[in-house]
């Protein structure tokens, strides 16, 4: 019996070994959304103003991004399986050395580690998919794997939360560290000590495919968008919606947090409207132009408009992670006007620029915050008012309207060449990512 033909306890190999994937990308995005929970326990333990808070989170970003190329490279010439193993332990330990420091610095190394670790997420779930499955099954293993992200978005907000301040953040970090042991395990059980069905071939020259990218305005102009896209839930649902609803409402933070997951709710069930409208009319431009415009409309009135009642607020956050999802439409565009021999370049390409997002815009905030921050301090933690958010917030809009000035100077790219199924599939997957 063949490896993709294998059955365990009834249940086809391919899909566990998917699912396994899938659930590691599950918690990898707890650990992404936990600074959203645990901001004002990490500036109390640590001594942090909002600048540094937005520093040390940062680092997760940097090294997310930072990675993106090569490990599209290793993906492809040694396979999945064991890399999301060792990531998946890489996380894990990054856990356990954050809640054990009580030096800033090496809770920043833990992070940067962490982002590490957690680059490998997303790709390699796909990765996954595209060897254990055929490309008439990509789409299916797409929505798994964003269906998993979704749940573990949702842990890392209220249940989380509820862990943190029953036990402490550093044993809930410690529990999260052994959560990252067993996925290492089981990773490891279903598809990192086995061969996979394919073999690897050496990758193309990344250098001549990354020269192709990087001369193509097109590309950069499409990478901005997608940058652009991603402001509202790196900054809304990572770091600083949880505070700022806190500010706003007067309410705890369990409470608080669940306003996060339905952002991650939005996320998940915008991708696949703006992939059908956009092949419904077979136009790219007009659903990201839809997406950024409404995405403006919508973070201008929860950052600016004061006195919305909380159930309204959920409809609002829901709303953001909705507009936000046309950013997936930039995958397909990037795609679409580069030859099919460095397609996987020009993904990585977008996704390094993407995940630059909170590497750049989570010190801006915080140092914003510091900025307009009027000096009050409630046991150890600088305490800052609805309006120092809305202040250091704006940046959200603010990135909305340059996007939409960047749509303007995209070509339209629907069929600029006929794509694979596999590559249209995995051109209109970067929901969550």
């Amino acid at each position: 019996m063949s490896e993709l033909t294998k059955r365990f306890f009834g249940i086809p190999r391919a899909w566990l070994v998917v699912s396994s994937g899938a659930l590691f990308y599950c918690y990898q995005f707890i650990l992404r959304v936990a600074p959203n929970v645990l901001k004002d326990d990490w500036e109390r333990f640590f001594s942090l103003d909002a600048s540094e808070f937005g520093q040390l989170v940062s680092l997760y970003s940097w090294s997310y991004a930072a990675i993106q190329l090569p490990l599209g490279v290793m993906l492809d010439r040694f396979g999945a399986g064991r890399i999301i193993v060792v990531a998946s332990t890489i996380c894990a330990l990054s856990c356990f050395l954050f809640a054990s420091s009580d030096s800033v610095y090496v809770a920043g190394i833990a992070m940067f580690f962490m982002g590490l670790g957690s680059a490998a997420g997303f790709l390699g779930s796909i990765k996954l998919g595209t060897t254990w499955f055929p490309p008439s099954q990509l789409a299916k293993v797409v929505a798994l794997t964003l269906l998993f992200g979704t749940i573990g978005a949702s842990i890392g907000g209220t249940p989380l939360s509820a862990m943190a301040t029953e036990y402490g953040w550093q044993k809930a970090i410690i529990v999260l560290g052994f959560i990252g042991i067993a996925i290492s395990l089981i990773l490891f059980m279903a598809v990192g000590r086995h061969g996979e069905p394919h073999t690897y071939e050496p990758a193309n020259d990344l250098l001549e495919g990354m020269m192709k990218v990087i001369r193509q305005p097109q590309a950069w102009l499409i990478a901005t968008y997608g940058m652009l896209m991603y402001a509202p839930v790196t900054i809304m649902g990572t770091a600083w919606g949880v505070p700022f609803v806190k500010s706003v409402y007067g309410i705890p933070e369990t409470i608080a947090a669940t306003l996060t997951t339905a952002l991650f709710i939005g996320a998940a069930v915008g991708s696949p409207v703006f992939a059908l409208y956009s092949d419904k009319i077979q136009k790219r431009l007009p659903p990201m132009m839809v997406g950024v415009a409404l995405s403006l409309l919508v973070n201008a009135i929860v950052i600016f408009i004061p006195n919305i009642s909380l159930w309204t607020m959920y409809g609002l956050f829901f709303a953001i992670g909705f507009c936000y999802t046309a950013k997936s439409l930039s995958f397909t565009s990037i795609c679409e006007i580069m030859p099919p021999s460095c397609s996987g370049v020009a993904v990585g390409f977008l996704n390094t620029i993407t995940m630059a997002t909170g590497a750049l815009f989570h010190p801006l905030i915080g140092n914003l915050l510091d900025y307009h921050w009027e000096g009050t301090v409630i046991n150890e933690v600088n305490i800052y008012s609805e309006w120092d958010y809305r202040f250091a917030l704006a940046i959200v809009p603010i990135c909305m309207l340059i996007g939409i000035v960047v749509v303007r100077f995209i070509k339209e790219t629907h069929h600029a060449h006929k794509l694979t199924p596999a590559e249209e599939s995995t051109a209109q997957l970067g929901v969550l990512e």
